[in-house]
């Protein structure tokens, strides 16, 4: 067996690359780039920056461990490179050229629509705490949904309908689709949500005029600790009960559920049991997927995150509580970018925007007070404030040898962003150890189906 490419290059490094030429008396060495992943047929090595994914056979693999440039595809595909490259300046002068090379376009197609800052729930860790409760008028609806014509081009639209609790004021959602759809404009949303106020009623509209794909809903643990840590406004409802049950009905009604675990020291073997538990709720459906977010990392929670013992104490538990999850498919699907990333998300992105009850325009839904860029009854923006989110945080030592630096972002104004640890650095190579085995089982799989065709 020999080498096998299971993911070419990606464009444009396949053009501006080229194949690299081995230089007689050069040392070479492994690009930083590169992470390596034992499978039962060899080694898989993938490189974070080209996308390239290759597959060792068990002798090769034994070629490459006593001398890499042996194998001469890893030095023409930029596996390997010489002792002195700079794989860090390489990687941003791909990322701009691949910025140079994007199609411009004036189009907005991504909108968060705040509907209120109001809320059914009472969290105590909620980072929008203090802030005013502010519903969406109706004419605030209306101009927001005129601006959605005016900017979207005719293009397709992705709306993210948040709050507050986007469904404590749904007539907004419901009045913003109307009049897209009597515009014509294709649109697709999903939301964030607590999952308190869905009904039957709600589900309809979800599917036949909302076209909503998915929604995340976060559970903070099991029945009492949910229903404690929520502090719902209603007295003598089961809110724990009542949002699994509504879980079931998006999931009967064809809507992808994201369930987000909020986690921190106090809670890891409350959420070992609520995975035991969503597992007996959900076992053979589709459509639900579980992921874990530590709480606070950059605001509250910055004190276990500086404790040493505390943060690696987290990750540990965030380690078992996923094997968990794979073990019970609940587990959502480890994420590749198959493009250069050229943004870190919609505060840098040109074609994104958030819309806040008031109708100010923002980048960043962490943002609703203040760092607006406009409003939706004006056509000018404001230049210097959307240069300052897009602002890049100063690299820190370990960003020179993080295999994962050609996909990471780090912007100056996110508050998720403050911090970096070896632990977070070896959370994400995890995950993509987790889609290198997953997609390599693929390309096994289709193989074996064209052989038997």
């Amino acid at each position: 067996m020999t080498m096998q490419i299971i993911r070419e290059t990606i464009k444009p490094f396949d053009q501006l690359l080229k194949k690299q030429k081995r230089r007689q008396g050069e040392i070479y060495r492994l690009m930083n780039f590169v992470v390596e992943q034992l499978v039962e047929d060899g080694l898989l090595l993938y490189h974070t920056m080209t996308k390239a994914l290759l597959l060792l056979s068990p002798e090769e693999t034994v070629l490459y461990r006593q001398d890499p440039t042996a194998l001469p595809l890893l030095v023409e595909n930029w596996f390997l490179v010489p002792l002195s490259h700079d794989d860090r300046l390489l990687s941003r002068q791909m990322r701009d050229v691949a910025k140079m090379l994007e199609r411009t376009t004036d189009a907005i197609t991504h909108y968060t629509i705040m509907t209120t800052t109001d809320c059914n729930a009472r969290c105590f860790y909620c980072y929008e705490m203090g802030r005013p409760r502010v519903p969406m008028s109706e004419e605030t609806t209306q101009h927001t949904a005129d601006y959605i014509i005016r900017h979207c081009q005719g293009k397709k639209v992705s709306i993210t309908w948040f709050g507050g609790e986007p469904l404590y004021n749904k007539r907004v959602i419901t009045l913003i689709c109307q009049r897209l759809q009597e515009a014509g404009i294709n649109y697709r949303s999903n939301m964030v949500t607590n999952g308190y106020l869905i009904d039957d009623a709600v589900i309809k509209e979800a599917v036949d005029l909302w076209h909503l794909d998915w929604v995340q809903i976060t559970l903070d643990g099991t029945e009492k600790i949910y229903n404690r840590s929520k502090a719902y406004i209603y007295k003598g409802v089961n809110a724990y009960r009542r949002v699994m049950d509504n879980i079931h009905r998006l999931q009967a009604a064809g809507i992808k559920i994201k369930i987000r675990l909020n986690i921190d020291v106090h809670n890891t073997d409350n959420l070992k049991e609520l995975v035991e538990k969503l597992h007996q709720e959900f076992s053979n459906t589709e459509g639900i997927s579980v992921y874990l977010h530590t709480l606070f990392e950059a605001s509250a929670g910055s004190k276990a995150m500086h404790d040493d013992q505390k943060r690696v104490f987290i990750y540990q538990e965030m380690e078992e509580i996923r094997n968990l999850l794979e073990e019970y498919r609940l587990v959502m699907p480890a994420r590749h970018i198959s493009k250069i990333r050229a943004n870190a998300c919609q505060a840098d992105d040109d074609q994104s925007v958030v819309i806040t009850p008031s109708g100010h325009i923002g980048k960043c839904e962490h943002f609703a007070d203040d760092h607006f860029i406009g409003h939706i009854d004006q056509e000018e923006q404001d230049a210097e404030m959307i240069a300052l989110f897009k602002e890049k945080r100063e690299e820190i030592d370990d960003c020179a040898t993080c295999s994962v630096y050609p996909n990471c972002f780090k912007l100056k104004l996110c508050p998720n962003e403050k911090l970096c640890y070896a632990e977070i650095q070896t959370e994400k190579i995890q995950k993509t150890k987790r889609w290198m085995s997953k997609t390599y089982q693929q390309f096994k799989n289709s193989q074996q189906d064209e052989t038997q065709d």
